[in-house]
């Protein structure tokens, strides 16, 4: 818990000093705090962690180890290109497994099938065949750990105050302990096999790196599934943004004649190139519906572009929901949802204000970008890619009314349904008899979804 001075930074020229001083205004304290409480990891690793924490003595040091281990896995390439061939494949399988039943169309809870088959789609991408949260116990005990996240970090008896929370973060924590010591993350991705490494390396035990991976597994998962949720639920609930936004990604549609039926295939890739107001959408989604803070400790006094003295132990806060709902750099249009803000094209943007992309905080920014945002846009745009293309979603109370968001969670960039949208998943007509192939060719193209990619 924060008990010091706070300095709340809400202006966009500030974060962005803010992100030019990482080593005084650093975050890695911060998220080490955040990892031994919420992992429960032992003392000796907890040493490891803090030996040259914020690279005070140079580049080096686990934490220093395991973030270079974590972008080099995740940058365009093989690694990366791995993973989201899998999650394609599964994600495209789940949406076979959509079609009608008994010729009745299949009815879904939106927010529970999405939670459940992004979680597949991640973990099998990341973690291989031997997929611990393909035990369906596993699954179920990381999201109800996952549920009493702020309990766990607020107490010191969560054995006691937060029991289903701690018996599922034990019950996931000793999946992977039994995955690592039954050495299969040889057959998973790049991203654990370096990140085992780098842990086994600076000498973390099996039974930390296990508990780390639980902490791991919140960031891939927790943020992904409803921003796929509310993205589906933007795009179904205004047609007109529905119409174009199928229209655009039928235009990459291969068609070619199989010898029972018609085969059409998406190259997802295409969607990076040819999908503009799809990427636009989607970016105003998260826009809409994110909530994310970014915490900095001050190291020393700290003077900011001349003008603000920042004294030594304090803590820095960087709301992004206070930038994304700022009528100053979006507009006064900002509180409605405009499909069109974000597109390349100026004349298609349909807004007074073109936004600054250093105002887009979702994915955080400076030495603290998301590594994973390559991986979570090509899993968030697939599936909804598939989507559309395939389904129509009609919900059964006959409204897309917004379900409320007040209990997402600390970990949460993305907010969280509280409650789940029934839907029933009608066949599109004139692509219901079709094979339908997905897949990638390569992640050379990347989604530009921040500030700093336009440089990569």
């Amino acid at each position: 818990m924060i008990t010091s001075k706070v300095y709340v930074v809400n202006s966009v020229d500030l974060i962005s000093a803010v992100q030019r001083l990482p080593k005084v205004l650093a975050f890695p304290p911060i998220e080490a705090k955040f990892a031994t409480t919420i992992c429960a990891s032992s003392k000796e690793a907890n040493d490891i962690i803090a030996n040259n924490l914020n690279g005070e003595q140079g580049d080096w040091g686990y934490s220093h180890d395991l973030y270079k281990s974590m972008n080099a896995a995740l940058a365009p390439g093989p690694g990366l290109d791995g993973m989201n061939r899998i999650m394609v494949q599964t994600i495209a399988s789940a949406l076979d497994r959509l079609g009608p039943q008994d010729s009745r169309n299949t009815i879904i809870g939106l927010g529970e099938w999405t939670r459940h088959e992004i979680t597949m789609a991640t973990t099998f991408s990341a973690y291989g065949k031997h997929n611990p949260f393909n035990n369906p116990q596993v699954e179920n005990a990381f999201w109800d750990f996952e549920k009493g996240l702020v309990t766990i970090m607020i107490n010191r008896f969560p054995s006691l105050i937060a029991r289903k929370a701690y018996r599922g973060r034990e019950r996931v924590s000793k999946a992977f302990r039994e995955y690592f010591e039954a050495q299969h993350h040889k057959f998973g991705s790049m991203l654990v096999q370096e990140r085992y490494a780098t842990s086994e390396r600076h000498g973390v035990s099996v039974e930390d790196i296990a508990r780390y991976e639980v902490g791991n597994s919140l960031a891939v998962l927790v943020n992904t599934a409803p921003a796929v949720f509310w993205t589906l639920f933007y795009i179904c609930s205004h047609p007109i943004t529905l119409e174009e936004c199928r229209r655009e990604v039928e235009s990459i549609v291969e068609v070619s004649k199989g010898p029972d039926r018609i085969r059409r295939t998406v190259d997802i890739t295409k969607v990076k190139q040819s999908c503009p107001l799809l990427t636009s959408t989607f970016q105003e989604v998260l826009r809409q519906r994110t909530l994310g803070t970014q915490v900095r400790l001050v190291m020393e006094d700290t003077m900011l572009e001349n003008k603000y003295l920042l004294k030594q132990d304090s803590t820095i806060i960087m709301p992004s929901r206070v930038i994304h709902t700022d009528p100053a750099i979006w507009g006064p249009d900002v509180s409605e949802f405009n499909h069109k803000r974000f597109a390349k094209d100026k004349k298609s943007q349909n807004t007074s204000i073109k936004p600054n992309p250093k105002a887009f905080r979702v994915f955080g920014g400076g030495t603290t970008l998301c590594p994973g945002r390559h991986f979570a846009m090509t899993e968030i745009l697939s599936t909804v890619v598939m989507f559309i293309l395939r389904y129509d979603l009609i919900p059964l109370d006959g409204k897309w009314t917004p379900p409320k968001t007040d209990h997402s969670n600390i970990a949460s960039v993305v907010m969280e349904p509280d409650t789940d949208i029934r839907v029933e998943v009608v066949p599109r007509g004139e692509v219901a008899n079709c094979d339908w192939n997905f897949k990638l060719a390569d992640s050379a193209m990347i989604f530009e979804v921040a500030a700093e990619d336009k440089h990569e």
